[in-house]
């Protein structure tokens, strides 16, 4: 395979400002020492060792877009609180705009702690996590946010449920950003079709099923017959359709074919958390740099295999994604179902 204009397009990241709109969270790891067994039931007693903390959700997927190369500018509402403070601070660390992030002191900051745990000198194993939930109030969108979408290269959606992106104002930002000639990219775990006429869609095989109303084919007609009537329930113009160790799918409106696309690296990954953030950000990143559908969809399902490759959380580094097209051994294989 030539990945000459892959390497180039990797390149171009460094020029691409992208807006990414949702819900931010605090992401904890709790990382503990197994000491014994309970007397009082059957668990592990553990003792504490420390704590690290990442921008989670949507603030995984900007700092995914930053670690890539690209200029994410993040828009969200955090609680005015301990949480939302960690979250801002590690923004402004990595020189990350911070303008339109605003505090409430209505909610709380939303967090998500997951505790690890191991013997001495031992790999510490996901144990169990622990949400700490709210609705958040929904970000405004005036003529600044307006502004900041017509300088940018293109907008990313990140919801997973908290509100932070209302149904009306999400709308409202998709309608104005694709007038403005702008790619909007929509990740939301629960709400898809809420938002109407988005660029790209980017739900897992179980969020399509949901959708849909019956489980995803594996493959050729049934499988192009539910990506249309997907198309169709979230009047959407693509879909990226991930799929786990099966890799991922291309679908765009109107045609009567679609490409999938393998998988990057091994097949039983590390970790899955975040993996998603890493997809939508290098997607996003890929198509804004002029690559089409299909050639973005390849260099996204190689973040992916490069996250999933990592304990927790992962930011994929422009340099990772270098290296294994300059290398070009391991690259996903393509194939096209076209229905004749």
């Amino acid at each position: 395979m030539d990945t000459s204009k892959f390497l180039k397009a990797i390149d171009r990241f460094k020029e691409i400002k992208l807006t990414v709109i949702g819900d931010i969270v605090l992401d904890e790891f709790q990382y503990t020492e197994i000491m014994r067994i309970s007397r009082e039931a059957p668990v592990f007693i553990c003792s504490y060792l420390y704590s690290d903390y990442y921008p989670g959700c949507g603030g995984n997927t900007v700092l995914n877009v930053k670690s890539m190369g690209g200029t994410p500018y993040p828009v969200s509402v955090l609680g005015k609180d301990e949480a939302g403070n960690v979250v801002f601070n590690s923004f402004r660390k990595l020189n990350i705009n911070t303008d339109f992030i605003k505090f409430s002191k209505k909610a709380r900051t939303n967090k998500k702690t997951r505790i690890l745990a191991g013997g001495i000198h031992r790999a510490k194993q996901h144990m169990l996590r622990v949400d700490f939930e709210n609705k958040m109030p929904s970000v405004s969108f005036g003529s600044k946010l307006k502004n900041l979408i017509e300088e940018c290269d293109g907008l990313i959606i990140s919801d997973y449920g908290y509100n932070t992106i209302s149904t009306k104002t999400g709308n409202a930002i998709i309608n104005f950003a694709k007038a403005k000639g702008k790619p909007v990219f929509v990740d939301s775990r629960y709400n898809l079709k809420r938002f109407r006429n988005a660029t790209f869609i980017t739900p897992n095989e179980e969020e399509a099923g949901e959708i849909i109303g019956e489980k995803i084919a594996e493959k050729e007609k049934p499988l192009l017959v539910q990506l249309k009537k997907l198309v169709q329930l979230c009047s959407c113009d693509c879909i990226l359709l991930t799929r786990g160790s099966k890799g991922m799918v291309v679908y765009i409106r109107g045609n009567n074919f679609y490409t999938s696309t393998g998988i990057y690296g091994n097949d039983e990954p590390v970790d899955v958390s975040g993996a998603g953030d890493s997809v939508i950000s290098a997607f996003a990143l890929s198509f804004c740099s002029g690559l089409n559908h299909e050639d973005s969809a390849l260099i996204s399902t190689v973040a992916g295999g490069i996250s999933v490759m990592h304990k927790g959380t992962y930011s994929v580094k422009n340099e990772e994604l270098r290296k294994a097209f300059e290398n070009g051994k391991g690259l996903p294989e393509r194939e096209t179902f076209r229905d004749s």
